[in-house]
């Protein structure tokens, strides 16, 4: 697969399958991972484990990063203390595939210019299955010279892959498609919370929603979850999910757009993860509309 060399910084549930896919693809590649046995499964397809992001960074064309927040990337790109860019070569590219804010995307691009680097920021949506299989949709935002160069990889990982515009578009994309989610899994749980009240049973909803237009494969992908309260199959944690709800509407708020049904949706999430529902997927937001309704149908997830 060329000579394309990467390391790859992150392997969470999106990170480690997107790792994977492209070691499995034929790219050379170091990783790093905070929790280090995360990184067992990619080594055992042939990647380097490295003792820190600049330690794989070292030999890289590329870094890749796949990581929570900001804060995160801040540390383990540019910290003094072994962060990627203490290793990665001059003139090396940055691919930031993290769910930050479309300003944060804007100053590291400009930062990492500053100090000779080039950097896109490329979103994915999808899950962790898409991640290993290559099934993504990846979002790029930076310079078209750029993005050409990383296409390779964005091919490999993705089965629509697209270039929106310049830096900060693609954590802006990704801001837009995240906040859907936000919003369905709420009025979901609502939905069915509010259909037991009435009398129906949840089998007989989740099937009927699974199959309707209502539905959507975000939510269909979840129904399953919910009728088999597998919370801790956290495909996309629900204090993630709060945290992109606020940096929708952080950006909503600088554009004075308002956003009355994003904000019911922080709330709820917010809620959520302060009755320590965060470390679970999304769809345990259901177990935090049963306890708002008294309802003990069901036990309470943690």
């Amino acid at each position: 697969m060329g000579g394309l060399r990467i390391a790859f910084v992150g392997l969470g549930g999106m990170g480690g399958g997107m790792a994977c896919r492209l070691a499995e693809s034929g790219f050379p590649m170091a990783v790093y991972n905070r929790t280090a046995s995360k990184a067992d499964e990619v080594a055992g397809l042939g990647a380097r484990v490295a003792s820190s992001p600049a330690d794989a960074a070292a030999e890289a064309d590329m870094v890749l990063l796949s990581l929570a927040d900001e804060s995160v990337v801040e540390q383990l790109l540019y910290g003094s203390d072994g962060g990627a860019l203490q290793g990665l070569k001059p003139g090396g590219l940055v691919v930031d595939m993290s769910t930050v804010s479309p300003d944060f995307a804007r100053a590291s691009a400009a930062r990492g210019k500053e100090a000779g680097y080039r950097v896109l920021d490329a979103t994915v949506l999808g899950n962790p299955f898409h991640a290993r299989s290559g099934d993504l949709r990846v979002m790029v935002g930076g310079d078209a010279d750029d993005y050409a160069e990383g296409l390779p990889v964005f091919e490999a990982l993705g089965k629509q892959v697209l270039h929106v515009g310049t830096n900060g578009m693609g954590a802006s994309m990704k801001l837009v498609l995240n906040l859907l989610m936000g919003i369905q899994m709420p009025a979901m749980a609502e939905a069915l919370v509010f259909g037991e009240a009435l009398g129906l049973t949840r089998q007989a909803m989740l099937s009927l929603i699974n199959g309707s237009g209502y539905s959507s494969p975000v939510m269909n992908f979840r129904c399953d979850i919910i009728e088999k309260r597998a919370f801790d199959f956290a495909a996309f944690k629900l204090g993630l999910m709060r945290k992109d709800v606020m940096l929708v509407l952080e950006e909503a708020h600088k554009h004075a757009v308002p956003m009355p049904v994003s904000e019911a949706a922080y709330s709820m999430l917010t809620a959520a993860k302060q009755q320590g529902l965060g470390d679970l997927d999304v769809s345990a937001i259901v177990a935090f509309q049963e306890r708002l309704a008294g309802s003990d149908t069901y036990p309470w997830p943690v």
